[in-house]
């Protein structure tokens, strides 16, 4: 898309319309990117880093789906991850998947982050700017 850009209305008229584009200088703004708001968290839920061992990270998700000594009805953890990784939490929830029966049931989404723009000259404001990240959570049950 370019910055001014040709529209159509309901009527078949065209009109243009300009896209502001906010384009930063790492010289003038330090940015500070917030983290986002979590969802609630209960031991059941694990949230999936590039941080984190993967090794760790599943067994962990083994041991909360395979240890209950109740039998009697499925075991469910949810496994949330954001941007980069997404490809460790489907990964995760293959292997999961693999290792003994269990049913997957995976939901995407988009979460809007707000980050804070401090400058780091005199004559400029102190602002934000939102941006969108994918996110994905996966539900596994375990029977």
């Amino acid at each position: 898309m370019n910055e001014s850009e040709s529209v159509e209305t309901k009527t078949g008229e065209q009109r243009d319309e300009e896209k502001t584009v906010l384009h930063l200088d790492n010289e003038e703004y330090k940015i500070i990117k917030k983290l986002p708001k979590r969802f609630p968290s209960s031991l059941n839920d694990i949230y999936v880093t590039n941080k984190t061992d993967f090794k760790a990270q599943y067994e962990r998700c083994k041991y909360l789906l395979y240890s209950k000594i109740d039998k009697s009805e499925p075991n469910e953890i949810v496994l949330h991850a954001m941007g980069s990784a997404i490809n460790r939490a489907i990964n995760l929830a293959l292997r999961l998947q693999k290792d003994k029966n269990s049913k997957i049931n995976c939901l995407t989404s988009t979460i809007l982050l707000e980050d804070d723009l401090y400058p780091l000259v005199d004559y400029l404001d102190i602002s934000s700017q939102n941006r969108h990240i994918s996110a994905v959570h996966v539900k596994i049950k375990s029977f």
